[in-house]
């Protein structure tokens, strides 16, 4: 039996030895170094060679480089015993500054199994211009930014924000500020009307939410007009959030406290092109009426209006969200925003969900 055994094992160690290959993989390098490397003279390249040195065909069964930084190519058929391949490695120094140490990682099917190359280098930023410090092209002109945000402002107040405004061209661009409608609540002003080539202005402006007179998330925009000859009327996006100043409340003043019976609610899974519907109760457990300042739905989502608006204590009102699914698919969360004047809760997000199937038969 013992010499059954030994047969046996033999016979695999044999079989070991005729499956491994005799393939061999010699790299005339293993690392390399860039040096020095400027930012805007695009990617950087190396071509390890290698020559297989052993007595069977060898493939590379993988080349793969380390975070995503390097992109390798590399020989993909077999190299034959005596015959050269070769592993390109190439790293793109766009928005990398500074020193940089990548790896790619080879295997074979021969030896070694695993090999590891690295490249290594220090990448020079490249010098900054108006493409940088004004992002938003418009035409002739350029914009720090093409979205003035005002973030909070009170109800009863006023916020300023500015932009500033580059002239890429070779002419002067004058800014007509006359001609471009805001929305009644917002005041722009520049600080000269003529742009010169290659000048830069800052234009301000002025949120005012006492007329404005909403609550919230609010969006507008307007078209500022110029003579530019390319796009004359350039779109300004604004956004701002209303929100209630409590600051001023006499000492003393009863407090309304908001209180919802649920916060989300889950439809389960319907159909598409279906309504559905639910309800959430508003409660008031304070001591002073509370006032639902807005309620507003996202898109797909319709919210009706509250009942009652003011609630004295005690009172409860409710709200009716409908989801339409149209043509939706798969899961959805879609939100009712409801404002009101609790010091300690003015906005609630409640939330619907749905897992929408196809329309059977379409």
């Amino acid at each position: 039996m013992k010499r059954l055994f030994f047969s046996i094992g033999l016979l695999v160690c044999s079989i070991g030895l005729f499956a491994q290959k005799n393939g061999k993989v010699e790299f005339e390098k293993t690392q390399h170094a860039f040096g020095k490397i400027k930012e805007e003279a695009g990617a950087a390249e190396i071509v390890f060679k290698f020559k297989n040195t052993g007595s069977d065909p060898i493939t590379l069964t993988s080349v793969k480089a380390s975070c995503g930084c390097t992109t390798p190519d590399w020989t993909k058929e077999p190299i034959q015993p005596g015959k050269e391949g070769f592993v390109k490695a190439s790293y793109n120094p766009k928005n990398r500054p500074g020193k940089f140490n990548k790896s790619v990682t080879v295997k074979t099917d021969g030896q070694p199994e695993i090999a590891m190359l690295r490249i290594s280098g220090e990448v020079i930023p490249r010098p900054k211009g108006p493409k940088d410090f004004y992002p938003m092209e418009v035409g002739n002109l350029r914009f720090k930014s093409t979205h003035i945000v005002f973030g909070d402002v009170m109800n009863n107040g006023k916020d300023t924000a500015s932009t500033l405004v580059f002239n890429q061209s070779e002419k002067v661009i004058n800014l007509d500020v006359a001609s471009s409608k805001l929305p009644s609540h917002l005041k722009m002003e520049a600080e000269k009307a003529a742009v010169a080539p290659k000048e830069a202005v800052r234009i301000h402006f002025t949120y005012d939410a006492t007329i404005k007179k909403d609550w919230g998330y609010n969006f507008d925009y307007f078209k500022l007009v110029t003579d530019d000859t390319d796009t004359p009327e350039k779109r300004i996006n604004l956004s701002a959030t209303i929100k209630e100043n409590f600051s001023e409340l006499p000492a003393g003043t009863k407090m309304a406290k908001v209180r919802f019976d649920k916060e989300s609610h889950n439809f389960g899974t319907i159909q598409q092109k279906t309504k559905v519907a639910t309800s959430f109760t508003i409660y008031n457990d304070g001591e002073g009426p509370l006032i639902i300042r807005k309620s507003k739905a996202s898109c797909g989502c319709t919210a009706s209006r509250p009942a009652k608006m003011e609630l004295a204590p005690g009172e409860s009102t409710h709200i009716d969200v409908t989801f339409n699914s149209g043509n939706f698919k798969g899961k959805q969360k879609k939100s009712v925003t409801v404002i009101c004047n609790d010091p300690n809760k003015p906005s609630t997000t409640l939330w619907i969900e749905s897992n929408i199937e196809e329309a059977k038969g379409e």
